[in-house]
Order: C-alpha cells, then sequence, then structure tokens
C-alpha cells in the first residue's frame, strides 16, 4: 500500500514536472518578445519547480522502496521532499515579489497569518505517516502563505482592468493555492488521499498558467 502510494504520487509529480517546464520554456520565450518582467520571473520559477518535481518522482520512482529498514526510507522521504519544499518556497517568493509589488502591506498580512499558522501546527500532534515532523508542515505552510499573496495580487489586478489573461492567472494560482491547503491538511490530518487529491489539483493548476502563457504568446490572441 506504501508503495502504490508513492509510486501513484510520483507519476502525479512526473506529470506535474513536465507541465512546469513547459510553462518555465513557453515564459521565457514569450517574455524575451513582449519583454514581460514577470513573464521571466515566471519562467525561472517553473524552472525551479519542474526540476524539483522531476528529481523527486524519478527518486521515489527508483529507489527501492522495499529495500533497507523502514527508518532509511523515511530519511530518504523527508529529505527529498525538504529539498523541494525549499525550491517551491524560492520560485513562489520570486513570483510573489514580481507579481505583488504594489501590495505594500502584504508581507505584514502574511507574515500574521504565517504566525497564526505556526502556532495552530506547533499544538497539532506530529504524525509519522506522512513524513513525521512539523517542520515539513512549517515549510507547507510558509508555500500556503506566499502562494496566497500572488493570488491577492491577482485579484487586484483583475478587479482593475477584468482582463481574461489577468483571471487565467488568478485562477491557476487559486488551484495551486487550494493544492498546497490540501497538502498541509493531509499532513496534518494523516490522509495521504488528500495529498493525493492535493497533488491532482496542482496538476490542473499548472496546466491553466500553460494555458496562459501560450495565449501570452504572438499568437495567443488570435
Amino acid at each position: 500500500m506504501v508503495n502504490a502510494y508513492f509510486l501513484l504520487n510520483s507519476v502525479l509529480n512526473l506529470l506535474g514536472g513536465l507541465v512546469a517546464l513547459a510553462v518555465s520554456y513557453y515564459a521565457y520565450r514569450y517574455g524575451r518578445v513582449t519583454g514581460s518582467g514577470f513573464l521571466k520571473t515566471l519562467s525561472l520559477g517553473f524552472m525551479m519547480l519542474g526540476v524539483g518535481l522531476l528529481a523527486q518522482a524519478s527518486a521515489f520512482i527508483f529507489f527501492d522502496l522495499d529495500a533497507g529498514k523502514i527508518a532509511d526510507r523515511g530519511i530518504f522521504v523527508y529529505s527529498a521532499t525538504l529539498v523541494y519544499l525549499a525550491l517551491q518556497a524560492v520560485a513562489y517568493l520570486m513570483i510573489a515579489v514580481s507579481y505583488s509589488r504594489r501590495v505594500q502591506g502584504g508581507l505584514k498580512i502574511a507574515a500574521a497569518a504565517a504566525a497564526v499558522g505556526a502556532l495552530q501546527i506547533a499544538s497539532t500532534p506530529s504524525s509519522l505517516l506522512l513524513f513525521g515532523t512539523h517542520v515539513l508542515e512549517f515549510g507547507e505552510l510558509i508555500l500556503v502563505v506566499l502562494v496566497a499573496l500572488i493570488v491577492f495580487q491577482g485579484l487586484l489586478i483583475y478587479g482593475e482592468n477584468r482582463n481574461r489573461l489577468a483571471l487565467t492567472v488568478m485562477g491557476a494560482f487559486a488551484l495551486i493555492l487550494l493544492a498546497h491547503i490540501a497538502k498541509l491538511s493531509a499532513s496534518l490530518l494523516s490522509s495521504g488521499l488528500l495529498y493525493l487529491a492535493g497533488d491532482l489539483v496542482q496538476l490542473t493548476g499548472f496546466g491553466l498558467l500553460l494555458l496562459f502563457v501560450l495565449r501570452s504568446g504572438p499568437d495567443g490572441g488570435n
């Protein structure tokens, strides 16, 4: 059952990594044409996300989960996930800074939300089923806060110009936000099924962002 969980998780991560790299490629390509700083930052951020997802998924698939002790297996899973969480945090921070420059109070609100969430996590018993430490739960909380900042800025931009592309970006990051909320909840509730649902929602959000960058190209509006 554990192997089946990791296999399905890895397949979703492989698909997500490929879509993320496609987002990175087309964002870079069209960013050079249009001179859009946001597209260039999106390209760099999703290159990090794509590489991290592919590396994590490949490691899980080719690592023999039946070999070695359970403790060794847990350390491997923990380490791989921690590295990917760090890559995600850097990627989403870059995108949030690029996308949210006009939100002066956003970081203060985000810091307050992170503090409240950290206190809640700290008061929750740690689960050994999903990585077994609050450190990774804190990491997911940081991702939730960063992506929430991006969604908030997207909402402001869409409110100003009612642009369909702005709506697509906001919708994509809203799905990614929902995915990370699901993953955080899965860790707190020890629910593997909820974690896999988060992977699926994240893949959908990445696909919507791919649609955005394709429509941002020279022929996207045609």
